[in-house]
C-alpha cells in the first residue's frame, strides 16, 4: 500500500505529507550555516509500500500506546478491544489510523488537510468517527490539528510518531542531542511495556532541565526501565506551571546543527521513546535505521488510563468536538 504526497511550504521550513496515514514523511528546516536540513525520520516505505514497525512520521489512532488485554470501561460497560500484540491492544489495532489510507485536499501552499471515517465496531471502538489532520507551516513553525466527532461514545486520542535527529545525520547519534521537557511526573513500565505506575522524576529520567540523553542514559545503566525499553520509552505528565514558566512542552537541541525544535501542545503528556528497538526493517536510503538514531517526542493523552493507577481516561460523547493541536517551531541556537 503506498500513498500519494503532498508539499507545504514556507519561509523557514519545507514538508513532505503522505496520505498513508496521514503522516510526515519529511521535514527540512535551515540550520547555523542557512542550510535546509532534514530532520525528521523518513523510511522508504512510503513510497514503497513495504511494512514499517517504527510507523514513523504516521498519525496514531484511535488509541496511543498500549491497553492492557485489550479491555477498557466506557459509561459502566466493559469493552473488548483487537488485540494486536500478544493479548494487549497497541496503537488502536490492526486497522489503526496509521495502517489507513486518508483523504488529502490541498487547501494552500501552506496547508493540507486530511479526513478520515473509521466505522463503528472497528477493531473494537464503538461510534461512526469523523477525522481530521490539518497540517500548517508558517516560518519555522509545523503544526497538526487533529478534530473528530462522533456518533456514539467512544474513547480517542491521537499524535504523531515523527522520529527526529535535528543533525539530520540519522546514523546512531541522535543520543547526543539535548532534551527538556515540563514534567516532574514520568510513567514507568512493567512487562510488555505495559504503563504500571507514576513516579517523580529523578536521575536518569529527569530533564526538567536541558540534559544530553546519552549522558542522562549513563547515570543510570542500570536501571530497569532502561534495560526494558532500551533506553527510554515513557510518558511524561506535562506539568502545567512548568510548561507556563518555559513556554513549551519539550525542548530539543542539536549541538552540531544548532538547530533547536521547541514542542508546544494541549495534550497531556509527552511519550519519549529513544528509538532502542530501531531496526533495518525500517528502510532508509541507504541502509536501515538503528537503534538510537532518531528520537520520538509523541504528544499525546497519558497512556492506558484504564489500567494505570492515577490516570483517568478522555471519552469522546456525540454533540462534542475533540481537539488537539501539536506544533514544532524549529530555530537556530547558536
Amino acid at each position: 500500500m503506498t500513498g500519494r504526497f503532498w508539499e507545504i511550504h514556507a519561509s523557514g521550513l519545507h514538508c513532505a505529507l503522505s496520505d498513508l496515514g496521514a503522516s510526515i514523511v519529511s521535514v527540512q528546516a535551515r540550520d547555523a550555516r542557512g542550510r535546509f536540513t532534514d530532520v525528521a525520520l523518513a523510511p522508504t516505505n512510503f513510497s514503497s509500500g513495504d511494512p514499517d514497525p517504527s510507523l514513523a512520521g504516521r498519525t496514531i489512532g484511535p488509541c496511543c500506546g498500549r491497553v492492557r488485554d485489550g479491555q477498557i470501561q466506557l459509561d459502566g460497560a466493559a469493552l473488548q478491544l483487537a488485540r494486536n500484540e500478544g493479548e494487549n491492544h497497541l496503537h488502536g489495532g490492526p486497522n489503526g489510523c496509521a495502517y489507513q489510507i486518508w483523504e488529502g485536499r490541498r487547501l494552500s501552499p501552506a496547508h493540507v488537510r486530511f479526513t478520515l471515517t473509521l466505522a463503528d465496531g472497528l477493531d473494537g471502538y464503538p461510534g461512526n468517527r469523523a477525522l481530521t489532520a490539518d497540517y500548517r507551516v508558517s516560518g519555522g513553525t509545523l503544526s497538526v490539528v487533529y478534530s473528530a466527532e462522533t456518533d456514539a461514545p467512544t474513547w480517542l486520542g491521537l499524535t504523531n510518531h515523527v522520529y527526529w535527529d535535528l543533525s539530520g545525520r540519522f546514523d546512531g547519534s541522535a543520543l547526543d542531542q539535548r532534551l527538556e521537557v515540563a514534567a516532574r511526573r514520568v510513567v514507568f513500565n512493567g512487562d510488555g511495556h505495559l504503563p504500571e505506575r507514576i513516579a517523580p522524576v529523578e536521575g536518569a529520567f529527569d530533564f526538567s532541565q536541558p540534559a544530553s540523553i546519552r549522558e542522562n542514559m549513563r547515570l543510570e545503566p542500570a536501571h530497569p526501565q532502561l534495560l526494558l525499553g532500551r533506553g527510554y520509552n515513557n510518558a511524561y505528565i506535562i506539568d502545567h506551571q512548568l510548561r507556563r514558566s518555559r513556554g513549551c512542552a519539550a525542548r530539543l537541541y542539536a549541538p552540531g546543527s544548532g538547530l533547536q525544535m521547541t514542542l508546544e501542545t494541549d495534550q497531556p503528556a509527552v511519550v519519549l521513546y529513544s528509538g532502542g528497538f530501531l531496526s533495518g526493517e525500517t528502510a532508509l536510503e541507504p541502509g536501515g535505521a538503528t537503534p538510537g538514531c532518531a528520537i520520538a517526542l509523541e504528544a499525546q493523552p497519558v497512556p492506558d488510563p484504564f489500567h494505570l493507577p492515577g490516570a483517568r481516561p478522555e471519552c469522546l460523547y456525540p454533540n462534542a468536538a475533540y481537539r488537539k493541536e501539536i506544533r514544532w517551531r524549529f530555530e537556530t541556537v547558536r
